[in-house]
């Protein structure tokens, strides 16, 4: 059950959507956890992610400052992920969701909703079709100073993306401390180490 707060009095009870979302994370992380399902657990230097198993990675590569990681199902490619973290937020969640959905124009219907996932943490979704592709696209924050983050989930059918979206979205984090989040002489392993030399 998707616990969102949409514009209209429609949304489902918190308690009851927190339930539901609830149960979504704990069968993702089980499935992660024994490595025989349907997720699998991404990690790098700077973000980690649960991912279907068996997605390929596209193994992305970003300037400094920003981790990017991608995912497609080779069988039916319009179903993928993207996570991307970059450093020093600067602007909220909620007005990088309003521009995307902006920024899609007006032939594009867009829907944008404020989630509520466990553990108090809330981001907001820009949801649309286009081209047949259906596309939940999530900006949220993380850390201190802040990381901005952004998972776009894409699907063959809205019913395989509401699949994704109940743990996919909440099972992205930015590692804060990362290279890419850190000094750059950290993160740019072309400078070598110098240590004081003895004397």
């Amino acid at each position: 059950m998707r616990a969102r707060l949409r514009w209209t009095a429609d949304a489902a009870p918190w308690s009851v959507a927190a339930l539901g979302v609830t149960f979504g994370v704990a069968i993702g992380l089980i499935f992660a956890s024994s490595g025989g399902g349907g997720l699998a657990t991404y990690r790098s230097p700077d973000l980690w992610a649960l991912v279907p198993a068996g997605w390929k990675d596209l193994n992305r590569v970003a300037p400094y400052g920003t981790a990017l990681a991608s995912w497609v199902d080779l069988d039916s490619p319009a179903n993928a992920i993207t996570v991307r973290a970059t450093a020093l937020a600067g602007v909220s969640p909620r007005a990088r969701a309003f521009v995307r959905s902006r920024e899609l124009g007006s032939a594009t219907k867009s829907y944008v909703y404020e989630v509520s996932w466990p553990g108090g943490r809330s981001a907001w979704e820009v949801l649309y079709t286009d081209h047949d592709v259906h596309t939940a696209l999530f900006e949220f924050d993380a850390c201190s100073p802040a990381i901005a983050m952004t998972v776009t989930l894409n699907a063959s059918s809205s019913s395989r993306l509401f699949d994704m979206e109940q743990t996919l979205p909440q099972g992205a984090e930015p590692v804060c401390d990362g290279t890419a989040f850190t000094s750059p002489d950290r993160a740019d392993v072309a400078i070598p180490l110098h240590l004081p030399a003895a004397g």
